[in-house]
């Protein structure tokens, strides 16, 4: 990136990291990592929520999540067999 974008995603930086190059690159930097990082967790705590609320929501009507979407293995009834 050049000058003029590093600067623009410096805006709103405290210090020198907003008008000094050298460091601003090196905030940026690290602010563009943080946001990688954290675009996926924010993905992790959406999930863990709804499944969250799917429990609480199933257990109200006496059902356990997760529902047994798919049949079960064939050893678990190898007993009946």
């Amino acid at each position: 990136m050049n000058k003029k974008e590093i600067l623009k995603l410096a805006k709103g930086f405290r210090g020198r990291a907003k008008n000094c190059i050298r460091i601003a690159r090196e905030r940026v930097e690290r602010a563009l990592q943080y946001s990688y990082r954290d675009r996926r967790n924010k993905k992790r705590d959406m999930r863990s929520l709804w499944i969250q609320r799917i429990n609480a929501g199933a257990r109200i009507h006496g059902v356990t999540f997760p529902f047994p979407f798919l049949p079960s293995p064939p050893y678990l009834f190898s007993s009946f067999f």
